[in-house]
């Protein structure tokens, strides 16, 4: 059985991705190192945007070894916040490539990956088509079928026009 490799660090992965565009930090914001506003604490994953280039600049913006730390918009309302490496349990960037540290995930997100990956996929979508019929043909001026025309023959109620 092959080796598996070992993930590379947050740090790099979220450079990376930064270059790229935006980049989704999942976290959890319950962790004592987490400095988000306090709605936000009490469930086991928040999902932050950060960027270089936002439409609402995060000015103080920094990426480092210690951690995420920058003054970002909730509701319109500036928040500082700081959030430290042990936290962060995925990044993704705008095109929605990107990392995920298992080891870091809350036990929650965990459980919750576990049963829908053990679910039974959904049956398939059959789409049921009408079937086909011939119907009998209708002699003119009769509202009764009568046998259909044979193969190559006009039926009545059609006519050529030149």
């Amino acid at each position: 059985m092959a080796e598996e490799k070992p993930l590379p660090p947050k740090l790099d992965v979220a450079q990376y991705l930064l270059a790229q565009g935006s980049l989704f930090v999942h976290l959890d914001p319950r962790v004592d190192t987490v400095v988000v506003p306090q709605g936000y604490r009490s469930e086991p994953q928040l999902v932050l945007q950060i960027g270089f280039d936002m439409p609402v600049p995060i000015r103080d913006l920094q990426v480092d070894a210690d951690g995420i730390y920058g003054t970002l918009s909730f509701n319109r309302s500036p928040f500082t916040c700081q959030v430290q490496w042990d936290a962060v349990f995925a990044l993704a960037g705008d095109d929605g490539r990107g990392m995920v540290w298992p080891d870091s995930m809350p036990h929650e997100i965990s459980e919750e990956i576990e049963r829908e990956a053990g679910r039974e996929p959904p049956p398939p979508l059959v789409e049921e088509r009408p079937s086909l019929r011939v119907l009998p043909a209708v002699e003119e001026g009769d509202s009764t079928p009568s046998t259909p025309p044979k193969h190559g023959e006009r039926p009545p109620y059609l006519k050529v026009v030149k």
